[in-house]
């Protein structure tokens, strides 16, 4: 699969879905490639912070089976083959993996593939069809990578990945030009081989555009009757932006030393308004605007109790900020509150 790393920008039946199997190949191939780790906070935690399940990755399969980048395109074949390509919630593909592997197509065009990596493809797929011991520690492996980015997946994978597909069927609504489809996501240095590839295809031949959370770059697959262009998202121009707005509104919340202070203290335990005043020698008006940006920002609520409203701290509030901040800065981000 060629995977790319630097700068760019049909025919009939162009789709676009998101593809669980297609952020596992992201996730897999990034066992071995430092580059994609430092480029994505959620593989950098994946990895450093297990470095036996980065091993477990490399020394999978034996040095006839292993793919010049690194990559599993492999498991796209195995969703495609059993109708999973687009599925995007992980338990169904898992649950179904195994039964993809015992009768693995073996007839692959993999076109998009060097005559090398299409040979240990094809390989990979015999050995995982041949052998039930084998077949069981590849769904093992695959579930446990996924479950290290399932939380991240569903914190802010999943809603990337849906804006990414509505923009993109946006843009196919204006042009039914695959490349105007995939839009600024798309980074290839192969424009030869994609253009050589879909104009390949035929009038039967479909071009399934995936956007991935966990993408690098792009890639290409070459499948039965299918093309499978993976694209970034977000796009690395405005899908960062987006997603770093909404914590930089909760941070400026937490700027102000009073209102850190306040948060501190909730930490603790629940206080009234008043409490919270006589506490830190301020007007109740005062403490009022302090609680409102907290509130409106949702690292405090109130909570009736007895015949009072009390101030509380949201720990799951702050347990996401912090978790945002690991998406930005990585393994140095601090530990989350507990």
């Amino acid at each position: 699969m060629p995977l790319f790393y630097g700068d760019a920008s049909g025919p009939p039946g162009i789709s676009v879905h998101g593809s669980v199997a297609v952020e596992l190949e992201w996730a897999l191939a990034s066992a071995w490639r430092l580059e994609f780790q430092r480029d994505h906070p959620s593989l950098a935690r994946l990895y450093s912070g297990s470095p036996s399940l980065a091993e477990r990755v490399m020394e999978f399969w034996p040095k006839d089976a292993v793919t010049s980048c690194g990559g599993s395109i492999e498991l796209i074949a195995l969703a495609h083959h059993v109708g999973l390509l687009a599925c995007t919630e992980p338990a169904q593909l898992l649950a179904n993996l195994d039964k993809a592997c015992s009768d693995a197509p073996l007839d692959l065009p993999l076109r998009s593939e060097t005559e090398a990596d299409q040979a240990a493809l094809r390989n990979r797929l015999a050995r995982l069809r041949g052998s039930a011991k084998l077949r069981s520690s590849y769904v093992h492996l695959v579930t446990d990578v996924w479950s290290g980015l399932v939380a991240d997946w569903e914190g802010y994978g999943r809603a990337e990945v849906e804006g990414a597909v509505t923009r993109a069927r946006q843009r196919m609504s204006r042009s039914q030009a695959w490349r105007e489809v995939a839009g600024p996501g798309l980074c290839t240095n192969h424009d030869d081989l994609l253009n050589e590839l879909v104009g390949q295809l035929g009038p039967q031949g479909s071009i399934s555009i995936v956007p991935a959370y966990f993408a690098h770059l792009g890639m290409v697959a070459d499948l039965p009757g299918t093309m499978v262009i993976g694209i970034r998202a977000p796009d690395l121009r405005s899908g960062a932006r987006g997603q770093t707005e909404g914590l930089a509104r909760n941070l400026k919340a937490l700027s102000d030393a009073t209102r850190l202070a306040m948060v501190r203290s909730l930490h603790s335990s629940p206080m009234t308004v008043t409490e919270l005043a006589t506490a830190f020698s301020l007007a109740q008006p005062t403490v009022s605007n302090h609680v409102r940006v907290l509130r409106d920002a949702g690292i405090v609520r109130h909570r009736p109790e007895g015949g009072q409203r009390k101030l509380e701290l949201d720990t799951e509030a702050l347990r996401d900020i912090l978790g945002r901040l690991g998406q930005v800065f990585g393994p140095a981000a601090a530990e989350p509150l507990h």
